[in-house]
């Protein structure tokens, strides 16, 4: 954990002391009827692992949960800090369980955008409009998983060597009847 102390009570972990660089906070915010936003941030692309290297400590324990059976409709990425790597490296945006099974399962590690290219990230500001196969409300996310999943940031080809932004994503839960959500079935 990011802070100095910590305790737990009922299983809650709580945090004293200072926050560290690592400590950041997703979040996710409602919107207009049901759709709601996730915003994920990038903090440094040369901790990225390779999408072939994912494990379940590649997630931090405060990563954005999808429900499964979740319509992406849509995600960009703004690049706060240029990206520059050692090789032709390109970003990957998806979704697996990551840490909220315990156990590792992949669902769609570059379904959000794929091959992101450096001429697309190498640019303060730039926003990538991101197309992967989740994105655009045809495939619910945790289809191939079949539970519910985290957004996940990988490379490959070449490892960055600097590199940060902000991950969108708007998403509608699936809702059953007076709003309870369930899990879809594909």
């Amino acid at each position: 954990m990011a802070r100095n102390a910590t305790h737990t009570f009922d299983g809650l972990v709580v945090g004293y002391g200072t926050h560290t660089a690592d400590n950041e906070v997703s979040a996710v915010v409602g919107g207009s009827g049901a759709v709601k936003t996730a915003v994920m941030t990038l903090t440094d692309a040369t901790s990225l692992e390779a999408i072939t290297a994912l494990t379940v400590a590649s997630f931090p324990p405060q990563g954005i949960v999808i429900p499964r059976g979740s319509r992406i409709l849509e995600a960009s990425f703004q690049v706060t800090t240029g990206f520059t790597t050692s090789a032709s490296g390109v970003l990957n945006i998806g979704t697996n369980t990551g840490n909220v099974d315990g156990a590792f399962t992949a669902d769609d590690e570059d379904g959000i955008d794929v091959d992101i290219a450096i001429t697309a990230l190498n640019a303060v500001g730039a926003v990538v409009a991101c197309d992967g196969a989740l994105v655009g409300g045809v495939t619910s996310a945790g289809a191939a998983a079949t539970s519910d999943v985290q957004l996940c940031f990988s490379y490959k080809t070449g490892v960055y060597t600097a590199g940060a932004g902000v991950l969108t994503v708007r998403y509608i839960e699936p809702q059953g009847l007076q709003g309870e959500s369930f899990a879809a079935v594909e």
